[in-house]
């Protein structure tokens, strides 16, 4: 049993290395094609710019550069945006007020007579 248990590591720790090694190679692959790519865009008057400082986002959020200037209102508080006043309200009253205890206001008593 502990010789199957060393093996069996043994085997995962030489296919950890080579995804390691191949996550390298596709690194270094898409780098060159990225490059290339440039310089083809280049080639007809385009450019290639990295959004945000050139760190590598998925495809999924790229869109979330646009909506920042389409989104001028920043909550005072977080660092949520939004397009128009009334739901920066809904959501700063939702989101960062207290709720007021039910109960909490004295009723005055009639006075008699």
């Amino acid at each position: 049993m502990a010789d199957t248990l060393v093996r069996l590591l043994g085997t995962l720790v030489r296919d950890r290395k080579t995804l390691v090694r191949t996550e390298r190679k596709l690194v270094r692959r898409q780098v060159e094609l990225v490059k290339e790519l440039g310089r083809l865009l280049q080639g007809i008057g385009y450019e290639l710019r990295p959004i945000r400082g050139g760190k590598a986002r998925a495809a999924a959020s790229a869109g979330a550069a646009n909506s920042e200037a389409r989104k001028p209102l920043m909550c005072p508080k977080c660092d949520r945006r939004f397009a128009h006043p009334l739901p920066l309200a809904r959501h700063v009253s939702a989101s960062h007020t207290r709720k007021k205890a039910r109960g909490t206001r004295r009723r005055t008593k009639k006075a008699k007579g």
